[in-house]
């Protein structure tokens, strides 16, 4: 395989790695906003809480039913924000080098470390890997 070949296929694995990383980016981002959305909103059902329980206390009233839908509501946002939180730390699992065993970022490269290498290229047997040969 020719210099050109060869720039031309890494530019493709190039396109490929930033286009899954874009990806990533997005399914973070949305997550991050699923997550805002429901801190606004169990704010909201806390307040509302609070409020009820004040009124009722100052009347002098119970409504154990009102209550228990408000508990449930409130439990139920704070499973989803546990769903969305476990969603992103399966993203933002850390790499570990197998070189040196340090812990870096999920986006990372080359470990910050040692300089190892942690993006591996995908094995293609019609490809052999050299240490030398040019770069780009």
């Amino acid at each position: 395989m020719g210099f050109w070949d060869e720039l031309v296929d890494k530019t493709k694995q190039v396109g490929e790695v930033a286009g899954n990383k874009a990806d990533e980016l997005v399914q973070k981002g949305k997550i991050k906003y699923q997550l805002e959305k429901l801190t606004y909103t169990l704010k909201g059902q806390q307040r509302k809480l609070g409020s009820l329980v004040y009124g009722m206390h100052r009347a002098g009233t119970q409504n154990e039913k009102l209550l228990e839908q408000c508990y449930r509501e409130i439990d139920e946002t704070l499973a989803a924000m546990r769903r969305a939180r476990s969603e992103l730390n399966e993203i933002n699992v850390k790499v570990n080098c197998p070189k040196c065993g340090f812990l870096n970022e999920p986006d990372a490269s080359y470990c910050i470390s040692c300089g190892y290498q942690l993006i591996s290229e995908p094995d293609d047997p019609a490809q052999p890997q050299s240490a030398g040969g040019p770069s780009a």
